[in-house]
């Protein structure tokens, strides 16, 4: 019976959160476990990560603001004599001949004549705009029939993108005109009067990668001497990757080296020049009918790297033409 009692007391002992003299015991603080340090480990690096993403939106958003340019500011400054030689030619490219409603909005905002071209068969009126459509098959011709020295490098390329953004350049150095991606729409006839002289590549908002880009461009003559450049930039680079040999970045390339041999010589519409993002190529914020790879560009890169402002397109004031990025080519002919 003692015994029982006495062990009795000990466990009391054990559990009492009290020592003999009525002091609270010392609890021995437990070390942590890995996967607790790992727990502070993750949430110590999440507040660091979203306060510098926080500090570079902020800065991004700032430097923006600063670099935007009042839209219809832009168009007073950027408004020209209509150059009376240009050939009223809107030269567009699809997989099938199919008049989107993308499409419409030129042929209505122009005033197009209906019938519709078609290589060889491009007969342009110098009283009304013609729209032309180009397959895959009449740029290949196109190609081979007039610019034989470049249909080696066109019929080799790896990805059929290259042929693509290719032939919108031999397009405009043969007939000139007004080239404009399939989804791309016009809002205003004022175009006619914003088209430079000479050559007119549109600014691209995307800025990390790019300075100008290839689904807007305007030439008012045939057989500009920039063109050249241009195939002559893609023969040197045409096994790089698609943007530097073909797309984007090349195009910027050859418009920065062209300008540089001129020399400043801006006479007979030799220079080339670039179209206001302000007024031509807005960010489409918001519109998700695109690739994700499209959203990622338009809704996180362009918000987390510095760059300058265009202005969302449904701001829509003074607003030319709207790039609404379904990157249909790049989603069906990318091989």
């Amino acid at each position: 019976m003692n015994m029982a009692l006495t062990e009795l007391s000990n466990r009391k002992k054990k559990i009492s959160p009290l020592e003999n003299d009525g002091k609270p015991a010392t609890w021995k603080k437990l070390p942590k476990t890995r996967h607790a340090k790992n727990i502070e480990c993750v949430r110590r690096l999440v507040v660091i990560v979203s306060a510098v993403l926080a500090s570079i939106l902020t800065l991004s958003a700032l430097y923006a603001k600063y670099n935007t340019r009042e839209p219809c500011e832009v168009m007073i400054k950027q408004k020209f004599s209509p150059p009376n030689s240009i050939p009223k030619l809107y030269h567009y490219q699809s997989k099938e001949d199919v008049v989107s409603s993308e499409i419409m909005t030129w042929m209505n905002v122009l005033n197009m004549t209906k019938n519709i071209n078609s290589y060889p068969n491009i007969n342009p009126n110098p009283d009304v705009w013609t729209p032309v459509y180009w397959s895959d098959d009449s740029c290949k011709k196109l190609c081979h029939d007039h610019f034989s020295f470049f249909a080696s490098t066109y019929d080799g390329f790896t990805h059929t993108i290259q042929r693509v953004d290719s032939c919108r350049y031999l397009v405009l150095f043969k007939y000139g005109g007004l080239y404009a991606d399939t989804d791309i729409t016009l809002h205003s006839t004022a175009i006619q009067e914003l088209i430079p002289n000479g050559i007119g590549l549109v600014e691209s908002p995307y800025r990390y990668n790019e300075n100008v880009q290839n689904s807007l461009m305007t030439a008012t003559s045939a057989g500009h001497d920039f063109w050249l450049k241009v195939l002559e930039l893609i023969q040197e680079r045409s096994s790089s990757h698609v943007l530097a040999s073909t797309g984007p970045a090349m195009l910027g390339d050859a418009m920065m080296i062209y300008n540089k041999e001129l020399g400043g010589e801006i006479k007979d519409g030799r220079i080339v020049n670039v179209l206001p993002c302000e007024l031509f190529h807005r960010i489409p914020r918001g519109h998700w009918e695109t690739t994700y790879s499209q959203i990622l560009a338009r809704e996180v890169l362009t918000r987390l790297i510095p760059m300058k402002g265009c202005g969302n397109f449904q701001e829509g004031s003074c607003e030319i033409t709207r790039h609404v990025s379904k990157a249909s080519w790049t989603a069906t002919t990318i091989v």
